[in-house]
């Protein structure tokens, strides 16, 4: 799907639906692969976005959550902030930490393709004179590996074949256009190309395989560093999805 659908068709988000379908036909016509001067990657694109606009209950969806599948996982609301972590600034990533939950989800079983990896952290700490040269402990906000289920996402577990891709992990889709039903194969929306799902989704985590929590990060804060001094910690983000890899954490230290 197209990282935004407005975008492509070049219409505002309070287009009307016939401002939508105007849009679609001169791009579609423009971009036609049999056409001579056409692009067969632009028309899918096009297409995909008029799938989601032409839809009302796709569109609503999109400009709520920003998928028109829907919701996927964890969104702002509720997680709290920093949650005491005072010595934390979480600037720089598009207005605040709660953001991270708001563009990527934590996953839920039949919505989407789940990424490969956990969401990269990028957190800032403000240094005061007295930190210098001593150690220091702080506790951030982070998706964790549900305990629950040990991140499979599946109650005990137990996963079973995935009854729309039968294992395949890919599903074949139909497009339909004025110019014809064109036919694409995409990543199974049921198992997010896993080919296989839960047979008991676990309660706890509502089958993304991590919930919000809590992790903690002993700094050693040099002596001497030089203002917006970075240090990176592999696999110590967000936990991934379903058992896929945690992403990892950039610290920079900022000295006030």
């Amino acid at each position: 799907m197209p990282a935004d659908p407005y975008t492509t068709l070049g219409v505002s988000r309070n287009a009307s639906a016939d401002e939508v379908k105007k849009a679609y036909r001169k791009l579609a016509h423009q971009y036609h692969p049999d056409k001579k001067g056409g692009d067969e990657a632009k028309f899918k694109e096009v297409n995909e976005a008029y799938q989601v606009l032409s839809d009302p209950e796709k569109r609503a969806r999109y400009d709520r959550f920003g998928s028109a599948e829907g919701p996927t996982g964890f969104g702002a609301g509720g997680f709290g902030g920093a949650g005491g972590f005072q010595d934390f600034d979480f600037g720089g990533m598009g207005g605040g930490f709660e953001n991270i939950f708001d563009m990527f989800g934590g996953g839920m079983p039949g919505r989407r393709a789940k990424p490969e990896k956990g969401e990269d952290l990028q957190l800032r700490v403000t240094l005061h004179a007295k930190d210098f040269g001593k150690k220091k402990v702080y506790e951030f906000d982070a998706f964790v590996s549900c305990k629950t289920c040990s991140g499979s996402g599946a109650q005990g577990g137990k996963l079973k074949e995935c009854g729309q891709c039968k294992g395949q992990g890919r599903v074949r889709q139909a497009v339909r256009t004025p110019f014809g039903t064109f036919a694409q194969v995409t990543v199974c929306p049921e198992c997010g190309g896993d080919g296989q799902v839960p047979q008991h989704v676990c309660k706890e985590c509502g089958g993304a395989g991590r919930v919000k929590g809590k992790r903690t990060l002993e700094l050693h804060i040099p002596e001497r560093i030089e203002d917006q001094y970075h240090i990176a910690f592999p696999k110590a983000g967000n936990a991934g999805q379903q058992g896929t890899p945690p992403g990892d954490l950039l610290i920079t230290l900022q000295a006030k």
